[in-house]
């Protein structure tokens, strides 16, 4: 495939995958930002809640793989498709649904679907892009995940500041991804069109693959081994801090959910700074992405120890605490499962890999939804901060061994 080269044709690339991309997040994130509110309308328990959230992450982060090995051989533009258009309808049953067993099996279809959205969706990039715009095209892609959240919390705060209810925000959010399956498919058809027409010839990677070979290529997955952990420890933060400070917020300072909800509101905007900080501070420093992912690791660990001893009292520092622990998870995001891929294209595993981390990532996302929740039914939540600390010095740590990774891709 032809790669682009003209300025419009890039922003037109990047417009088209960032928005289909914020879609998805709206019938994704839409069940976490509204657990605080369905706890306080339904019968369902916390802990019921959080199987439904466990039940997406165990199909996403297991489909991972499979979608990774999928977009190395059929075309990303049918893979996100399905994807978007499919979990748009799984969002209207949602809306439907009376029963956690119904939202289980319905919200676990929903992860098994918008598994093929990211990983074909950087193939497509990768695809359509040389090397230096491909690098910068996948971190401004990265502001997804923080403009993400925000348009999620902020739709799912309305529907509850409105008496609507949170039914409302699953028929909004599948709206909102019918909406960005029918751009990827225009979008992309254009996109193929122009390359053709305007694109440059892409450099010849078959002599490397041939001479990498199957050995070759499973000598670099394992050296991943670190990394695959590292991106498990990313899961449980990321996602465990993201999905139970709503309810920290409530049952702390004894917040009404529309008041929990919109608080955290406040962390997406400010997480956009982390994508571009680590990302600036690995090209200053010339670092590795592996490095880079052990600074924001620590430093995530050390705003939770601040956040543990100072804030349990104090809605300013438990904000702060909470905007650079998330903050730094985006920019170790951005280093595991944007950039660092990218060194395993010209071997053609780039969605391989892609997929490896994203599913390792997603056992940890699993496994924060119910652990977490019954840790701080049990223990309280002192025991919850704890446990963020160490998943943070042990991110830190694995990302700090991955020297195969940094040898073999310096």
């Amino acid at each position: 495939m032809k790669k682009l080269h003209s300025h419009r044709s890039i922003y037109l690339l990047f417009g088209v995958c960032w928005f289909s991309y914020c879609t998805a997040y709206l019938g994704r994130l839409n069940f976490t930002a509204c657990i605080a509110a369905m706890e306080e309308t339904t019968l369902l328990t916390k802990v019921e809640l959080g199987r439904v959230s466990s039940a997406f992450f165990l199909c996403y982060g297991g489909a991972q793989l499979f979608s990774g090995l999928l977009a190395d051989r059929i075309r990303p533009l049918w893979l996100v498709s399905i994807g978007l258009l499919g979990g748009a309808a799984v969002n209207f049953g949602m809306a439907l649904s009376a029963t956690a067993g119904q939202m289980t099996v319905l919200w676990a279809l929903n992860g098994l679907l918008q598994s093929l959205v990211w990983t074909p969706m950087m193939k497509a990039v990768a695809d359509l892009t040389e090397d230096a715009q491909c690098a910068r095209t996948c971190v401004n892609l990265s502001t997804t995940t923080p403009a993400g959240t925000l348009a999620a919390y902020l739709m799912c705060v309305l529907c509850a500041a409105s008496g609507a209810g949170w039914r409302l925000a699953f028929w909004l959010g599948g709206a909102a991804m019918a909406a960005g399956g029918a751009v990827w498919l225009v979008g992309m058809r254009a996109l193929a069109r122009i390359s053709e027409r305007e694109g440059i010839p892409a450099a010849t990677e078959k002599e490397e693959k041939e001479r990498q070979g199957a050995s070759g290529a499973l000598r670099a997955l394992l050296c991943l081994t670190p990394v695959v952990l590292a991106s498990v420890m990313h899961g449980l933060l990321r996602d465990g801090i993201i999905t139970w400070a709503p309810s920290y917020l409530q049952e702390s300072f004894r917040f009404p959910a529309a008041t929990s909800i919109a608080l955290t509101m406040i962390v997406p905007p400010v997480n956009l700074a982390g994508v571009y900080a680590f990302n600036w501070l690995r090209n200053r420093l010339r670092w590795h992405e592996t490095g880079t992912a052990a600074m924001a690791f620590a430093v995530c660990g050390a705003g939770i120890v601040l956040w543990a001893t100072l804030g349990r009292g104090s809605v300013a520092i438990t904000l702060m605490m909470l905007i650079l622990s998330t903050t730094c998870m985006a920019g170790a995001s951005t280093m595991l499962l944007s950039l660092l891929p990218l060194r395993f294209y010209r071997m053609g595993l780039l969605a391989t890999v892609i997929g490896l981390l994203n599913a390792s990532a997603y056992v940890g996302s699993a496994l924060s939804s119910v652990g977490f929740g019954a840790l701080s039914e049990q223990w309280g939540w002192t025991s919850v901060l704890v446990a963020w600390c160490a998943v943070s010095a042990a991110g830190a740590a694995l990302c700090a061994m991955a020297r195969g990774v940094r040898r073999a891709f310096p």
